[in-house]
């Protein structure tokens, strides 16, 4: 019989993956009715290489200034859970696995998650207030690109080695993650690159799925 891996730790990517939207960002504009008018021209031109990824979280984050932050917040407590997403993840965490979430979208779904779920470690980007107000700026914690080398760094401060981890993704953004960890998964997949180099493919927008692989994996 194959000897299961010692896997410890998982780490998710959390747009389109634990939760339903696909970014953050783009949510927020859709929910406050300015998508088309205000961020759409900004993505393209992000998409085009014509600004940085910096840049373009600074315009996106300028939006919402002035805004009370408590508004914000009270639209991603609204956000739905990928299908069965919440039970499986708490299932994940009672068999002992170190959460890890790695997202470029906004903080509001990861502290969700760090409440709900008990996530060990999250990181995302972090729209700035003043007196519970916006103020239009944002910290840049993770740029596009960058989910490697965060959880490298990650991993070193828990001392737990790359092999030892299982990651689950969407899109090309996960690629980076995905090179690096033991087994990788990817879920609600929107990308061709990293469908060629996981080692599983959903079939299903279930979560369940995903629950499956991982304790066929381990148990």
């Amino acid at each position: 019989m194959r000897k299961k891996r010692k896997f410890i730790a998982i780490v998710f990517d959390i747009d389109g993956t634990i939760v339903k939207p696909i970014s953050s960002w783009r949510y927020l504009h859709e929910r406050l009715g300015n998508w088309d008018a205000l961020a759409h021209k900004y993505q393209d031109m992000f998409l085009a290489g014509k600004i940085s990824y910096r840049q373009f979280c600074k315009l996106d984050a300028m939006h919402w200034k002035g805004m009370p932050e408590s508004r914000i917040s009270g639209l991603f407590n609204r956000v739905p859970y990928s299908k069965n997403a919440k039970r499986c993840l708490l299932r994940l965490k009672k068999m002992g696995f170190c959460l890890i979430a790695i997202s470029t979208g906004l903080q509001y779904i990861p502290e969700r998650l760090k409440k709900e779920i008990g996530f060990d470690v999250v990181v995302s980007n972090r729209l700035l207030k003043r007196n519970g107000i916006l103020t239009g700026g944002v910290r840049i914690n993770i740029s596009h690109g960058e989910k490697g080398k965060i959880l490298k760094n990650i991993l070193k401060k828990k001392k737990i080695l790359p092999q030892q981890v299982i990651c689950v993704g969407d899109s090309e953004g996960d690629v980076p993650i995905a090179k690096i960890c033991g087994l990788s998964i990817a879920f609600n997949s929107t990308s061709n690159q990293l469908n060629e180099i996981v080692n599983h493919v959903c079939k299903s927008n279930d979560f369940f799925e995903v629950f499956e692989i991982i304790k066929n994996n381990v148990c």
